[in-house]
């Protein structure tokens, strides 16, 4: 299996630091040149102003940009390989001494998601389903997970993400963890195998903050959808992670279970 990481061409330090960190792993690394935020400009054809300022409540981000269209790159360089599977990163992340393990176990698993986090800013309101190695557990989690830093994903995923994510609209993290709303299933493996936050570096790719619309406009657009997003986050998780379960339960019974 391949990991695809994001780094800018400038940044060849951080790529020495990515390879280093994956010489520990069996995953085949692949570079995937990160947009340059000097390149871009708005108006732009993938990028929804309107749109992004009524859901987000902010006005447009270059840097933000970049880091959407950098991913954006990533599964399209996934997609032209034959893999089934892939994992994809930024260049300021960090694994853990049993991340290739934990993956392997994880795959174990793969019919029951489309799509795992391994990393994020926080651990979120984690709902675990089964264990998978040591103190590593699949997990859905049933709040938004901040972060892009580092997630599996399969085919499927990564077809209907490159299908139906332009023009953007919101952040990246956003936009993927709204998995329902592409007919797609998320886990997340806590703790996470992979760090965002131990590195020295801050991510070449991961957006700044950028001023907020204006209290009034936000009452009145962004805040109605973040409730109905957050509502519906919570109800298709709830019943997923009850899905998850018995299917995991009948995994153990059958004794095809993760060590």
């Amino acid at each position: 299996m391949q990991a695809f990481v994001i780094n800018l061409d400038s940044a060849t330090d951080r790529w020495a630091f990515i390879e280093k960190n994956f010489a520990q792993s069996e995953l085949r690394l692949e570079r995937v040149p990160a947009i340059d935020i000097k390149l871009l400009a708005f108006p732009h054809h993938d990028f929804s102003e309107r749109s992004y300022r009524l859901l987000h409540g902010r006005t447009h981000n270059r840097r933000e940009f970049a880091c959407y269209l950098s991913h954006y790159k990533a599964l399209q360089a996934f997609l032209a390989t034959s893999e089934s599977h892939a994992v994809i990163g930024e260049d300021d992340i960090i694994l853990r001494p049993d991340f290739d393990t934990v993956l392997e176990a994880t795959l174990r698993y793969k019919q029951l998601w489309n799509i795992v986090r391994l990393s994020g800013l926080s651990a979120g309101h984690p709902f675990p389903i089964t264990r998978l190695h040591g103190a590593y557990s699949l997990c859905v989690n049933m709040g938004r997970l901040k972060g892009a830093g580092a997630y599996l994903i399969d085919r499927r995923a990564a077809e209907t993400l490159v299908a139906r994510l332009l023009p953007m609209r919101l952040p990246y993290d956003h936009a993927i963890d709204r998995e329902w709303f592409w007919g797609l299933r998320a886990a997340c493996i806590l703790p996470f195998p992979v760090s965002q936050t131990e590195s020295d570096f801050l991510s070449s790719v991961q957006p700044g903050t950028h001023p907020r619309l204006s209290r009034t406009r936000r009452y009145l657009t962004t805040y109605p959808y973040q409730a109905v997003n957050e509502i519906s986050r919570w109800l298709f998780r709830a019943y997923y992670s009850v899905s998850l379960k018995a299917a995991s339960w009948s995994r153990s019974d059958s004794g095809d279970s993760a060590p």
